[in-house]
């Protein structure tokens, strides 16, 4: 029943991150690269294991070392060696518990011996991370094998059948939870703590199977360069009837409130190389008129984002007039007036910000 409940838990642990990528699968599509550190890793760790009693040895410290792969933003896969050494327990410090159970077992089987436990495990876990921010708590999983090689340092010499010692592979499963804190992009500090279970297939010092809880703490190591996304180049374009009042080239309280907010999100989120503001006008009025008033808007708007932080080396402006319409006069023959007339007009007025070289964070 441990063994069917144990490898359950870790199938559902398993799985759990891939259902939740699944879903996230269809937001994810327009990404150019991963949102996450997808390196492969090296995770060196010193261990202390508090030993299952049935053992009859001493708690005991360990180390091991860990190889992985970030999946997708939820789960690493990675392969995991632990080597504990787990010494004879002193009869002295046995608790009546055990010392009744040592009596048991001389009952049942007519020895008893004590002996070390030399432990190596190898499993592939998986680690579904809840965050990949400056604290990545994460739940764990895994199977795979382990081997008790036990050794016999005493045997009383009124019981024939003696202390059997020996060395064989059992089915071994585990579960717990632990914390990652990046240090930076090559180095985090790592914690867990976990359950293994170990069916004793060769029956060493008890027939029953054994359960020890673990720690473990160490340093995880990504290999290579850390992925960046590539610089892109994106446009925002923003209603000049929401910047200015119509026919005009000063800034509205509206408009300089959103220039504000514009730069303000600008600075925050990305790095860039350069800005190019683009004014543009409807074809009312003359052609000359409005690549004059298309040259102001967008000069207005460079001045404000330079007021707001944004290098003067890095921007620039240019107006475009009438000369790239989105909505044509044609398009807008029916209007039944010059006040129908402007509003059908109104997607060709608008200051387009283009940001060369965005970096996402």
């Amino acid at each position: 029943m441990k063994t069917t409940a144990l490898s359950a838990l870790s199938a559902l642990l398993l799985a759990s991150p891939l259902v939740v990528n699944a879903q996230s699968m269809e937001g994810d599509a327009y990404q150019t690269g991963p949102s996450f550190d997808d390196r492969w890793y090296i995770s060196p760790f010193a261990s202390y294991t508090w030993a299952d009693e049935d053992r009859g040895t001493s708690d005991g410290a360990g180390w091991g070392f860990a190889v992985g792969k970030p999946i997708n933003e939820w789960l690493n896969l990675e392969l995991r060696m632990t080597y504990t050494n787990l010494a004879t327990q002193n009869p002295a410090d046995l608790s009546w518990s055990q010392a009744e159970d040592l009596l048991n077992r001389i009952d049942k089987y007519g020895y008893i011996g004590t002996g070390d436990f030399m432990i190596g495990d190898v499993g592939l876990d998986g680690l579904f991370f809840f965050s990949r921010g400056a604290v990545q708590p994460f739940l764990l999983a895994g199977l795979g094998a382990i081997q008790d090689d036990f050794e016999c340092d005493y045997t009383p010499a009124n019981f024939t059948l003696g202390c059997k010692s020996g060395s064989d592979w059992s089915f071994m499963a585990e579960a717990g939870a632990g914390i990652l804190v990046p240090m930076g992009d090559n180095l985090s500090f790592r914690l867990d703590g976990r359950y293994r279970y170990d069916d004793n297939s060769g029956g060493y010092r008890s027939t029953s199977d054994f359960g020890d809880w673990l720690v473990t703490a160490g340093i995880y190591i990504p290999i290579g360069a850390k992925y960046k996304p590539a610089p892109v180049t994106r446009t925002f374009e923003l209603s000049a009837d929401t910047l200015f009042a119509f026919d005009k080239d000063t800034l509205s309280p509206t408009g300089v409130n959103t220039i504000s907010n514009f730069a303000r999100d600008l600075g925050e989120t990305t790095d860039y190389n350069n800005v190019r503001v683009a004014g543009h006008t409807d074809p009312l009025g003359s052609e000359a008129y409005n690549q004059d008033l298309s040259d102001r808007r967008a000069n207005t708007v460079a001045n404000q984002l330079v007021t707001e932080g944004v290098p003067s080396n890095r921007i620039s402006a240019i107006g475009y007039g009438e000369s790239q319409l989105k909505v044509t006069e044609a398009e807008c023959a029916g209007a039944g007036s010059r006040a129908a007339l402007i509003e059908c007009l109104q997607p060709n007025r608008r200051v387009e910000i283009t940001v060369e070289g965005m970096k996402a964070e």
